[in-house]
């Protein structure tokens, strides 16, 4: 089978890179692959060296070849800067989207006001989805102080049902989001395949002394219970509800560390007189990122307002067999209880969050247990093998449809 490719690929900075640099590995030995990129060079050597190269934005007119492949695979984020070329060409030449995010007020916003700089096909986009009052809305977006790329309730207005009514097939990593999309679109042909996880091989491979040397460099000491926040810090995040958490702690021996860039949480941090306890690392190259994962104790993974997208770090943190506490919402939900602990998302969110906090803290064999269920989960579900197949199957599923 012949496939073109479409995705953002590191050294962007993206969760989607890093998926699409894990799945590949997989997908070339079962198909043959040719990547269209849009006017970058992959930093990755494996990928440059197997696989062809084609620039559709230095060279248009090699658009024109798509219809020669056997399927068209497009990996759509919310992210315009990423994706917006991509969903360019998804528009005028259909095919197979890995939907990772079922919000995409963003890239829809970026796609029309950025890339086209055209507020009426914005506006024609809103009463597509949401009828006159789509009009109404997108007309108090482009004249509030707040520029609609900031815009705070994204939520709101997922602007996903041009794409959705258009995909031959549209693969998602959760039944939560599969739902979504047929409410939208009841004759989508939409299929869950999980989020694949990254190799195992290399995630144990650090002894205790390099797990205790990389918590020495950020001064947690070895009684400490380290816990850790991984990704972009943004209030849908829940790091402030986390922070609040802490301060009820009766057990202070701990520090969280919160790794990632994005800062908006500092004030609350001496609010809470958490200063010597809270650690910022700011944005870290990605075997940097690994070692933190691997030297923490309990990752804290929540989220809300929840938009269907999966987490890329907290499936790293399966793979890793992390001790990890999640937002009972989405695709965190449908995580096996016993390899993740599940806080809600209504007001009992921080007493429930501190419960479970002071449980991990002081029961070592808890640890333990969710560490080897994530683990398992993780190499059961989120392998790569598992998962490429279910991908090529259903592409020769929606063949010629």
């Amino acid at each position: 089978m012949n496939i073109a490719y479409f995705s953002p690929l590191l050294p962007k900075q993206t969760g989607i890179s890093q998926y699409s640099e894990n799945l590949l590995k997989y997908m070339m030995k079962k198909s043959n692959i040719d990547l269209w990129i849009d006017g970058y060079r992959p930093s990755s050597f494996f990928l440059r060296s197997r696989l062809k190269l084609v620039d559709y934005v230095k060279g248009p007119q090699l658009i024109s070849q798509l219809s020669k492949y056997d399927s068209i695979l497009y990996n759509i984020g919310n992210n315009p800067y990423y994706h917006s070329e991509i969903y360019d060409v998804f528009l005028k030449n259909n095919g197979v989207v890995i939907l990772h995010d079922f919000v995409l007020y963003y890239l829809i916003t970026g796609y029309y006001l950025e890339k086209y700089k055209s507020r009426n096909s914005f506006l024609e986009e809103m009463k597509y989805n949401l009828g006159d009052y789509g009009i109404k809305e997108g007309l108090q977006i482009l004249n509030s102080n707040i520029p609609p790329l900031q815009y705070n309730h994204p939520e709101r207005f997922p602007l996903n049902s041009r794409l959705i009514k258009t995909a031959k097939g549209i693969i998602v990593h959760s039944d939560y989001t599969k739902d979504l999309v047929k409410k939208i679109y009841p004759n989508a042909n939409c299929i869950k395949i999980n989020q694949i996880a990254p190799e195992i091989n290399f995630l144990n491979q650090l002894s205790k002394n390099q797990v205790q040397w990389i918590r020495n460099r950020y001064g947690i000491k070895e009684s400490e219970v380290m816990l850790a926040s991984f990704g972009f810090v943004a209030p849908t995040k829940r790091i402030h509800k986390v922070l609040e958490s802490l301060s009820k702690l009766k057990n202070k021996n701990f520090k969280y560390v919160i790794v990632g860039s994005g800062n908006y949480v500092s004030e609350l941090v001496k609010k809470y007189n958490l200063t010597d306890k809270v650690i910022f690392t700011g944005f870290l190259s990605s075997s940097e990122f690994d070692n933190l994962m691997h030297a923490s104790d309990i990752v804290i993974n929540l989220r809300y307002p929840y938009m269907g997208e999966t987490s890329a770090s907290a499936i790293r943190g399966l793979a890793f067999g992390k001790p990890m506490v999640v937002s009972d919402t989405g695709w965190f939900s449908e995580l096996p209880d016993n390899a993740v602990v599940k806080v809600p998302v209504d007001g009992r969110e921080i007493d429930v969050l501190t419960e479970k906090l002071e449980k991990l803290f002081n029961d070592k064999t808890l640890r333990q247990r969710l560490s080897e269920k994530a683990k398992l989960y993780s190499i059961k579900e989120l392998n790569g093998e598992k998962i490429s197949q279910q991908i090529v199957d259903f592409l020769h599923k929606t063949k010629g449809s």
